[in-house]
């Protein structure tokens, strides 16, 4: 059905490979799991379009490469619009940060998954990650407030539909 709609777009006389278009095709292909088709995006990076930069850091991220994942999202939130998808360009931000484990990064990770948290208080996931990150620095009083809150929030979905295991 996607694919029809896509079709019909490039049909329109008004339509065409605009940039809506493109970007349509590319949230299709990133969905599909087809990263080799996305290799078009790569001209339109240099669009100031935080989309444009969020979608190329989920196929990086995606595909496990994190330094150019951290680097998309990163421009992604330089841009005076913040992509539609903010909240997930922060947790995935924030969980790279958190992998890297440098303690610069460990504060920069806090204060993304700190937004990610404004955005979506109720996602267990956000909360997981800042309670390790509170771990990690030694926050224990922070660490067993975020703790009980994600456990108040397992109820919720997490956005990537993961479980996560808890042994506290």
């Amino acid at each position: 059905m996607a694919e029809h709609a896509l079709s019909q777009e490039l049909l329109c006389p008004e339509g065409g490979r605009s940039l809506s278009y493109l970007r349509h095709l590319a949230k299709l292909q990133l969905l599909k799991g087809d990263y080799s088709s996305m290799q078009f995006f790569k001209p339109l990076i240099y669009e100031q379009d935080a989309d444009v930069w969020a979608l190329n850091g989920h196929r990086h991220y995606l595909q496990g490469a994190f330094t150019e994942a951290k680097e998309s999202y990163e421009w992604s939130l330089n841009i005076l619009k913040n992509p539609s998808d903010s909240h997930i360009v922060f947790l995935r931000l924030g969980s790279i940060y958190l992998m890297q484990e440098k303690l610069q990064e460990l504060e920069e990770a806090e204060d993304a998954l700190m937004e990610a948290n404004h955005l979506n208080a109720e996602n267990a996931e956000v909360w997981a990650y800042l309670s390790l990150i509170c771990l990690k620095v030694s926050k224990q009083l922070q660490h067993s407030d975020s703790l009980s809150q994600f456990k108040s929030c397992l109820q919720v979905d997490s956005c990537f539909e993961t479980s996560i295991e808890i042994n506290v």
